[in-house]
């Protein structure tokens, strides 16, 4: 991974990934490599050709630890009878690869065009095995990793689909807060379909929370450009299902 952030791949709401908001970072630069010591070989490997909307990722994602620098995907797999089954969304900056598939269908499928950068896992042993800064970056991020995933999973099991739709908007926007972007302005990369399936809820469901949002104040929609304009209301309603405006 480059250390300039001037040739990084934008995403599609315009906004560029710098290294530093990368969940690689502290592998890529722990011991300077590629910024001051003159390295020839980058830690990770970048790859420059975009992967198009509805591509899976290629090759053996368990066999490496990638990163996503621009676009957005689903992780997913299908039932027997062709139902998708969504767990979870991935952004720029967000580590890829950290946990073995559940089932032989599971994929990484492409929402927007995406760019990676990808690291072999057996090169992040060797990596851990030489430098203990290293080792602290995959033990932080591992640990985070665990932690966000697990609260993103109670927050979309739990509760009615207004607290579940007010938790995913949420969790949106404090996932664009850590990448230091606007928060309360988000494009929404999934349609409705996706955003029912994550949430274990039908599709009119969605369409009908959004529009109650809506129209009590609490978020500005237009197509797939979304504003948030009460998140304090939000996060009351995530919690207890609730908020006073769209009582009665």
């Amino acid at each position: 991974m480059h250390a300039s952030a001037n040739t990084t791949p934008r995403e599609e709401s315009g906004t560029a990934l710098s290294c530093t908001s990368c969940g690689l970072y502290g592998i890529c630069f722990a011991r300077r490599l590629g910024v001051d010591d003159g390295a020839t070989s980058p830690v990770v490997d970048r790859a420059d050709t975009a992967i198009a909307p509805g591509r899976p990722l290629p090759g053996t994602w368990s066999e490496r630890l990638f990163v996503l620098r621009s676009g957005a995907l689903k992780r997913c797999r299908y039932t027997r009878s062709g139902e998708e089954v969504i767990a979870g969304f991935h952004f720029p900056g967000e580590t890829l690869g950290l946990e073995e598939p559940t089932a032989a269908t599971e994929q990484y499928v492409v929402l927007e065009k995406a760019h990676l950068c990808h690291i072999r896992w057996s090169r992040v042993d060797e990596l851990m095995g030489e430098d203990p800064a290293v080792r602290d970056a995959v033990s932080r991020m591992l640990r985070e990793e665990l932690a966000a995933c697990r609260e993103r999973l109670l927050r979309a099991c739990r509760g009615s689909a207004r607290q579940r739709v007010a938790a995913l908007l949420l969790d949106l926007a404090a996932r664009r807060r850590r990448r230091s972007l606007e928060a309360d302005r988000i494009r929404l990369p999934m349609g409705r379909r996706e955003i029912a399936a994550y949430l274990d809820v039908t599709i009119e469901t969605v369409s009908r929370t959004l529009s109650q949002f809506r129209r009590s104040g609490v978020i500005e929609l237009r197509g797939r450009q979304l504003r948030l304009l009460d998140e304090p209301a939000l996060a009351e309603i995530a919690e207890w299902g609730e908020d006073a405006r769209l009582c009665g």
